[in-house]
């Protein structure tokens, strides 16, 4: 006989099984998903890699000549030849060296005094990572505050000189700009620290002027805590130009201080600056211009007005309700920067002596150091593809709705 409690069990049964039956779906289909883009990364990088090895077939010269020098008879470049297992098709160069590299064996370079490729990337892959990441944090340092700015009032005064400005560093090369920053920056420091007292100064005064306008059409209670913040502002502005003034660093010309050296990380800082500027200007103004026009989009939103109607502070609207979901084709653009900093900043490595992987994937084109350059390249390659995961992931934590479609 049936009882009521029986029943009651039964009519649970599907409801209870159908909650697990639906987590072990998701699971399934996350470890899918996770699966098929581990495939989509080794079928790029192979592809890459195999890519590198031809073309570096095709670069004229032989490095046996060179490792074996120009006097050298055919019969010792036949020995060096095989010796470094150049005489080998190119096939089989390539099968076996991407065998050793999924034993995590890159190889060893080709010329004296024969380095292994792994500990000359080790060697010179953190100085292309902190100049990569230095330089994008200076140019987000400068284009998401100036993007704001320029967004509250598109086509103001200010709207417009900024807007001149970024198009300016736009259209300078990052080499040309590099040698302007070694002049100012090396040469004329003075002029540099006048012009940066000047600024504070000048923005000091429309701090204040700005204060005193809005100031007029207040009520008394809120007249004297807009002059009184405008103050504290004035006074930070004027201090910090002061300070740099007085003690505005020295900077080098060319090389690269580790941070194990002794000068420290001050000495590291130093050394890196002036390269990292030279390569956010032109980032920072396309930032700039990105983040700028989304904001603009975003402000004539309807949450957004919901959000002043409320009487919200302008401030809070810009932080907490239009800079986030405005953010999404900054993040593209940064990562692709980012991607493209890694192997692209050779010129200025080169102009300022840095050590950096750039430098190192020109010599081994240069010398035709096979080993080096495909081993550099992965690494690069591969680099690039996880920051584009990453810039994935970053989508799905800024909108959850891309975290609904994706389950």
């Amino acid at each position: 006989m049936t009882t009521g409690g029986d029943l009651l069990d039964e009519a649970k049964t599907p409801a209870a099984t159908a909650a697990p039956a639906r987590v072990r779906a998701r699971r399934r289909a996350r470890a899918r998903t996770v699966f098929g883009r581990l495939v989509h990364v080794a079928v790029v990088l192979l592809l890459v890699s195999f890519v590198t090895s031809l073309l570096l077939v095709l670069v004229p010269g032989d490095p046996a000549i060179t490792v074996a020098g120009t006097d050298a008879t055919p019969a010792e470049i036949a020995q060096v030849r095989d010796e470094l297992g150049l005489d080998q098709p190119p096939l089989a160069r390539y099968g076996q060296w991407i065998s050793d590299v999924v034993r995590g064996d890159f190889g060893t370079s080709l010329f004296p005094p024969r380095q292994s490729v792994t500990e000359a990337i080790l060697s010179r892959l953190p100085v292309t990572i902190e100049l990569t990441l230095v330089a994008i944090g200076l140019a987000l340092l400068m284009a998401v505050p100036l993007a704001m700015l320029c967004a509250l009032r598109p086509g103001g005064r200010i709207d417009r000189v900024v807007g001149n400005i970024a198009s300016a560093a736009i259209s300078i090369p990052s080499f040309l700009g590099a040698l302007l920053l070694i002049f100012l920056f090396v040469f004329r420091p003075e002029l540099v620290r006048t012009v940066l007292l000047a600024g504070a100064v000048a923005i000091a005064a429309w701090v204040a002027w700005s204060a005193l306008r809005r100031a007029r059409t207040e009520m008394a209670e809120d007249r004297r805590g807009t002059l009184a913040r405008a103050a504290l502002v004035a006074a930070a502005v004027l201090l910090a130009g002061a300070l740099l003034y007085a003690f505005w660093p020295e900077l080098p010309r060319q090389g690269f201080v580790r941070w194990t050296d002794p000068e420290g990380i001050g000495g590291n800082l130093r050394s890196i600056f002036l390269p990292a500027l030279a390569l956010a200007l032109p980032e920072g103004a396309v930032f700039l211009r990105v983040l700028r026009s989304d904001m603009i989009g975003t402000l004539r939103e309807d949450f957004v007005l919901a959000a002043r109607a409320k009487g919200m502070s302008t401030r809070h609207i810009l932080l907490r309700e239009v800079l986030r979901p405005s953010s999404f084709s900054l993040i593209t653009v940064a990562g692709v920067s980012l991607g493209r900093l890694f192997g692209g900043a050779v010129v200025v490595e080169a102009i300022f002596r840095l050590p950096g992987m750039g430098t190192l994937v020109v010599q081994g084109v240069t010398n035709k150091d096979f080993p080096v350059v495909q081993g550099a390249v992965l690494v690069l390659a591969t680099i690039y593809i996880g920051l584009n995961l990453l810039i994935d992931a970053t989508y799905a934590y800024l909108d959850p709705r891309i975290r609904r479609v994706r389950r």
